[in-house]
């Protein structure tokens, strides 16, 4: 009897040491996160370079705006959307849509312009660009 008590014991123990140094599970799910609004420091002022409207290649106009330390996109006659700036020329908004400023602002190219509202339907995955 005290054999097979200590045989359990020992084998319990065991398996316990096994699965404390069993390797973790497979997961084959990878996490991607946005860039933070907040990891980029933007001075307002610094804004003055793109407040212009821009003609696209796509044939509409954009037009940027800034309400405090709040910065808008708005392509003519749809809803103006705000945009988050992420690095220096670089701005984002909450659907996915980027922004890249280039020559201090003088040009400009837009992917996923399909993400800003607008009324007009696009492929996925549309680039446009501009300049002033």
């Amino acid at each position: 009897m005290k054999t097979t008590l200590l045989s359990m014991a020992v084998a319990a123990a065991l398996s316990i040491t096994a699965l404390a140094h069993a390797a973790p599970p497979d997961n084959d799910s990878v996490k991607i996160t946005a860039p933070g609004v907040s990891d980029f420091k933007f001075k307002p002022q610094e804004f003055s370079d793109y407040l212009y409207s821009y003609a696209l290649s796509n044939g509409d106009k954009l037009k940027f705006s800034q309400k405090v330390a709040h910065y808008y996109a708005e392509v003519r006659g749809e809803k103006r959307v705000e945009i988050f700036p992420v690095s220096p020329g670089e701005f984002v908004t909450q659907a996915g849509t980027r922004i890249s400023f280039t020559d201090n602002g003088a040009e400009l190219t837009i992917d996923n312009y399909e993400r800003l509202p607008m009324s007009a339907q696009l492929p996925a995955g549309t680039s446009v660009v501009a300049t002033r």
